[in-house]
C-alpha cells in the first residue's frame, strides 16, 4: 500500500501538467455525454415496476387513455345571471373542441329531449323486473287518473311554464322510478341542473370539462396545453368584453391533473437549480472562509466541477434520460465529495504549516491520508449502492449516480487535487504562499474533550439517552398529500371545487375486461349490486356505470319478457290509451297534445329486441357510453364503474369493505391513486428498511476489512449512534416526522459519519502518541467536512416541498451532531482507552518489578 501511493504521489510531482491537461480533455468527453441527457416527465415512470396494484393502475391508463380531466373554473359575479356569460362560455368551449390536444369537451348537461325519440321507445328496457312492478302500478287504471290529475293540479302552480315540457313528456308520473335508480349515478355533486350548465347551486362557479388526449403525467404536453389554453380564453374575454359593454368579466382559474403537474414540476424545476447553485456556492464560499486563500476556490471547484461532470457524462451514457426525482444528486454530491477535498487539503495545510516542503507535503498527505479518504469514499459510496435494492426508478437512480459520483470524486481527489497544488505552488516558489485552515472552534472543543474524556463521554450518554426518549415520541407521516408543495395553484383550486360541488373528482375505478361485450355487463350489474350496498352503508358516495344507462342483456330480455306477457292486461296498449285518453278530457286536457307522446311509449310497451351499443344510433349516446366501456387495443372489451368517495376525499387507507367487496370479484380490477399511494407507502418503508440494513452491513464489513478488529470497526459507528440518535431526538422535540422522502436520512447518514471517524481513527492509528495535537489538526478539517456537507444537504431545507424540507432539516441534525460526536465524543473513548492502557502497562510492569 506504502509503495502504491509513494507511485500516486511521485506521479502526481511529475506529471501534474499532464494530469491536467488529461482533465480538461476528460471534462469536453464528459460534457459531450452529458448534452445527451435528458429528464423523465413522467411519474409513473418512478413507480415499481413489478407491483401487481401499480401495474393494475398502469394498465388502467394505458387502456382507457387518461382518467384526469383539465378543468376551466369561472368565478361569475354576484349578482349576475349566468346566461348573461353564454357567448364567453361558448366560445371558450369552441375554442377548447377545435385543440387538436384536446379528445372531448363538457360543459353542458345533456337535454334530455335530444334524445326522446331514441330513448322513449325503449325506455322500459332500462328498467329491472322489480322497477317494472312500479311501473305496472302506475298504467293501471286508477294509477293513470290519478297522474292525470296530478299533472292539472301542477299546471296550476306558479311553477307551471317549468313543468309544461315534464307534463307533456311525463304523463304516468314515471320519473321517480327513474331518478330512483339514476340518483347513485351523480357522481355526488350539487348542480343547479336548471341552469342547463356545470353550475353550482350557488350560481357562482361553472365548470368547462375538458379531457386531453395524453396523460398529466407528460409534463410538456400539460405546459403546452396551459399556454394555448390561456391563448384561448384570452381571445374569448377580449370578444366578449367588446361586445357585452360594461358586464364585469368572470375571474377564471384551472384545477385538474394537468395543472397540478405542470405546477409541481415547475416548482421541482426551481428547487433543482436553487439547490445545484445554492449548494456549490455555499460550498466554494465556505471552503474560501475556511481556507482563506485564493487558490483554495481552484482546489475545490476543479475537483467538483470535473467530478460532477463525469457523472452527469455517465449518466448520460448510461441511462440517457433520468427521473426528476434524481435530478438533486447534484446537490447531493457537492456536499459529500467536498469532504475529501477539505481533509485532504486540510492535512497539506497543517504539513506545510510544520515547515515541510511542497514536496514532502504531498508525499506525507497522500501516504497518510489518503487511505482515510479512500476508506470513506468506499463506505459513502456502499451507502447509496444500496439504494438499488428499492424498486423505485427514481431512487435506485439516485443511489446509483451518487454512488458512482462519490467514486468519480475519489479519483478526482486522488489525481487533480494534488496536481493542481503542484501547478499553483511551483508558480509561487519565489514567496512562501501562506496557508491557513480555520477551525470554527474546533480546537478549542477537542481540547476540551480529550483533557477531560469521562466527563465528555458522561454528557454525550446522557444527550442521547435523553434524545432516545425523545426518539420514541417520533411519528411516521405515511400521507402522501404532506409531501406536495403548498400554494399550488390547480391544488387551491381543487379545493373550491370541492367545496363548492360538495364533490371532488377525485374518483376510483372498478375495471372488468372480458371476451365479449355481454360478459362484461353481465358481471359490470354484478359489481354495481356490491357498490349499491356500499353506498347504503356510507362506505363510498355514489358510483357510474354502463350497467346505469345500458342493462345487461338478459334483463332487457326478461323485461321483454314481462312487457308482453302482460300485453293482454296490465301493459296492454289499448287499454292504457283508452283510459289514458279518457282521463285527459275529464281534466281539461287536450289528448292532441300527446300526439307525438304516445306511438313513442307504445313502443316502449312493444319492445323487440334489448339495447345494445350497436343499436342505440345516437352519436350523442354513444359518445357518452364511451366513458364506461369500449374496445381495447387486445381486442377484448372494458367496462369502468367510477366510484366516489364519501365527504369528498378518500381516506388515508382505502375502506376495508370495498377492498373485501373487490376480493369477491378476483377477475376484475379495483384501482385508483390512492390505493396506488397506500401500495406505495408499504413499499417504501419495506424499502428503506432493507436499503438501510444492506448498507449498515456493507459499511461494517468494509471497516473491519480497513482495520482488522472489531474493536475498531466498532469505534467507527460511535459517530453515527450518537448522531443519528440525537436526530431523532431532536425530530421528534421540534415536532418534525419521518416520511417518505427523510426515511432514507439515516442511510445517507451512515456513510457520512462513519466518514469522520474513519478520518479521526486513521490519525489516531498513525501515531498514538501525538494523537493529542493531530486530532486537534483533524478535527478542524472533519467540522469542516462537516459545515460542507450541512450546505449540500441542508440547501433541501428551502424547498417549497415540505418533504425535501424535511430531508434538510433532518441532515442538519444528524449531520451536525455526527461531526461534532467525531471530535469530542470519537477522541474521548480513544484517550480514555489508551490511559486505561497506559495504566494497566504500568501496573504489569510494578508487579513484575515486585521480589515478593
Amino acid at each position: 500500500m506504502t509503495r502504491l501511493l509513494d507511485a500516486l504521489a511521485r506521479l502526481c510531482l511529475r506529471h501534474s501538467k499532464r494530469i491536467a491537461i488529461l482533465s480538461v480533455v476528460v471534462a469536453l468527453i464528459a460534457a459531450w455525454g452529458a448534452s445527451r441527457l435528458s429528464f423523465d416527465p413522467d411519474l409513473l415512470n418512478l413507480i415499481p415496476q413489478k407491483n401487481k396494484q401499480v401495474n393494475d393502475f398502469r394498465k388502467a391508463l394505458s387502456d382507457l387513455g387518461t382518467i384526469d380531466y383539465h378543468i376551466i373554473v369561472l368565478d361569475l359575479p354576484e349578482k349576475h345571471d349566468i346566461h348573461e356569460y353564454d357567448s364567453l362560455i361558448d366560445a371558450i368551449a369552441e375554442g377548447y373542441r377545435k385543440n387538436p390536444r384536446i379528445e372531448d369537451v363538457s360543459y353542458k348537461i345533456p337535454n334530455p329531449l335530444d334524445f326522446i325519440g331514441d330513448v322513449l321507445p325503449r325506455a322500459l328496457l332500462f328498467l329491472t323486473p322489480e322497477e317494472l312492478k312500479q311501473v305496472e302500478t302506475k298504467l293501471s287504471d286508477a294509477g293513470i287518473r290519478e297522474s292525470v290529475a296530478r299533472n292539472r293540479a301542477l299546471l296550476q302552480t306558479p311553477q307551471s311554464f317549468a313543468l309544461k315540457t315534464l307534463v307533456q313528456y311525463d304523463p304516468f308520473n314515471l320519473l321517480p322510478i327513474y331518478l330512483n335508480k339514476f340518483k347513485l349515478s351523480g357522481g355526488g355533486f350539487k348542480m343547479d341542473a336548471s341552469s342547463g350548465y356545470y353550475l353550482s347551486s350557488d350560481h357562482r362557479m361553472l365548470l368547462i370539462l375538458t379531457k386531453p388526449r395524453r396523460p398529466a403525467q407528460d409534463v410538456p404536453f400539460g405546459k403546452a396545453l396551459l399556454q394555448e389554453g390561456a391563448l384561448i380564453e384570452a381571445n374569448a374575454l377580449k370578444n366578449f368584453q367588446q361586445s357585452s359593454g360594461e358586464t364585469p368579466l368572470p375571474v377564471i382559474s384551472h384545477t385538474g391533473g394537468y395543472v397540478i403537474a405542470n405546477g409541481d414540476a415547475d416548482l421541482i424545476r426551481y428547487d433543482v437549480i436553487v439547490n445545484i447553485i445554492g449548494s456549490v456556492i455555499g460550498v466554494l464560499a465556505l471552503f474560501l472562509y475556511a481556507f482563506r486563500r485564493t487558490a483554495s476556490l481552484g482546489y475545490a471547484g476543479a475537483p467538483l466541477v470535473l467530478g460532477l461532470l463525469l457523472t452527469f457524462g455517465m449518466a448520460g451514457f448510461v441511462y440517457g434520460q433520468l427521473s426528476s426525482a434524481s435530478a438533486g444528486f447534484a446537490a447531493l454530491l457537492a456536499g459529500l465529495g467536498i469532504d475529501f477535498i477539505t481533509v485532504l487539503y486540510g492535512r497539506y495545510v497543517d504539513e506545510r504549516n510544520r515547515g515541510e516542503a511542497m514536496q514532502q507535503a504531498i508525499v506525507t498527505t497522500i501516504r497518510s491520508t489518503m487511505p482515510g479518504v479512500f476508506i470513506a469514499a468506499i463506505t459513502t459510496a456502499a451507502t447509496f449502492y444500496a439504494f438499488l435494492a428499492t424498486d423505485f426508478r427514481g431512487m435506485s437512480q439516485l443511489g446509483m449516480l451518487t454512488g458512482t459520483g462519490i467514486v468519480f470524486f475519489l479519483l478526482c481527489v486522488m489525481f487533480l487535487l494534488p496536481a493542481l497544488i503542484v501547478l499553483s505552488e511551483r508558480r509561487e516558489r519565489r514567496k512562501a504562499p501562506k496557508l491557513y485552515l480555520h477551525s470554527f472552534g474546533a480546537g478549542r472543543i477537542i481540547d476540551a474533550s480529550i483533557a477531560r474524556p469521562k466527563a465528555t463521554i458522561v454528557a454525550w450518554l446522557v444527550f442521547i439517552v435523553i434524545c432516545g426518549g425523545l426518539a420514541t415520541r417520533l411519528r411516521f407521516s405515511d400521507n402522501i398529500q404532506d409531501l406536495r408543495a403548498k400554494g399550488n395553484p390547480g391544488v387551491v383550486t381543487q379545493a373550491k371545487i370541492t367545496d363548492k360541488f360538495g364533490q371532488s373528482f377525485d374518483f376510483m375505478m372498478w375495471v372488468i375486461e372480458g371476451k365479449s361485450l355481454d360478459d362484461v355487463l353481465d358481471r359490470t350489474q354484478s359489481a354495481t349490486q356490491e357498490l349499491s350496498g356500499l353506498v347504503d352503508d356510507r362506505t363510498i358516495a355514489s358510483y357510474q356505470s354502463i350497467a346505469t344507462f345500458l342493462p345487461p342483456r338478459d334483463q332487457q330480455l326478461a323485461t321483454i319478457a314481462a312487457l308482453h306477457a302482460g300485453a293482454n292486461d296490465r301493459f296492454n296498449p289499448k287499454r292504457i290509451h283508452d283510459t289514458f285518453i279518457a282521463s285527459l278530457n275529464e281534466n281539461g286536457f287536450k289528448p292532441s297534445a300527446y300526439d307525438d307522446y304516445w306511438p313513442l311509449f307504445e313502443k316502449a310497451l312493444q319492445p323487440n329486441e334489448p339495447v345494445t351499443l350497436a343499436n342505440l344510433g345516437n352519436p350523442d349516446l354513444l359518445k357518452l357510453s364511451e366513458r364506461f366501456v369500449k374496445k381495447t387495443p387486445r381486442g377484448t372489451w372494458m367496462s369502468v364503474i367510477y366510484f366516489y368517495p364519501a365527504g369528498g376525499k378518500w381516506p388515508r387507507e382505502v375502506p376495508q369493505k370495498l377492498l373485501d367487496a373487490a376480493n369477491r370479484h378476483p377477475n376484475d380490477i379495483v384501482t385508483g391513486v390512492n390505493l396506488v399511494s397506500g401500495t406505495l407507502r408499504r413499499i417504501v418503508r419495506n424499502d428503506a428498511k432493507n436499503a438501510t440494513i444492506i448498507g449498515f452491513l456493507a459499511v461494517a464489513v468494509l471497516m473491519f476489512i480497513s482495520f482488522r478488529t472489531v474493536k475498531m470497526t466498532l469505534l467507527t459507528f460511535v459517530p453515527f449512534v450518537a448522531g443519528a440518535t440525537g436526530m431523532l431526538g431532536l425530530m421528534a422535540l421540534f415536532n418534525l416526522e419521518f416520511n417518505f422522502m427523510n426515511i432514507f436520512v439515516g442511510l445517507m447518514i451512515i456513510g457520512v459519519a462513519t466518514d469522520y471517524a474513519v478520518y479521526m481513527l486513521q490519525r489516531y492509528v498513525e501515531n498514538p502518541a501525538t494523537f493529542h495535537k493531530s486530532a486537534h489538526e483533524t478535527g478542524k478539517a472533519i467540522l469542516m467536512a462537516a459545515l460542507t456537507a450541512i450546505v449540500g444537504y441542508g440547501s433541501f431545507a428551502f424547498s417549497h416541498y415540505p418533504g425535501l424540507r424535511s430531508i434538510g432539516y433532518a441532515s442538519f441534525f444528524g449531520i451536525g451532531l455526527s461531526g461534532i460526536a467525531a471530535i469530542t465524543l470519537l477522541p474521548a473513548i480513544l484517550v480514555l482507552g489508551e490511559a486505561k492502557n497506559g495504566n494497566d502497562d504500568s501496573a504489569h510492569r510494578a508487579r513484575a518489578a515486585d521480589p515478593r
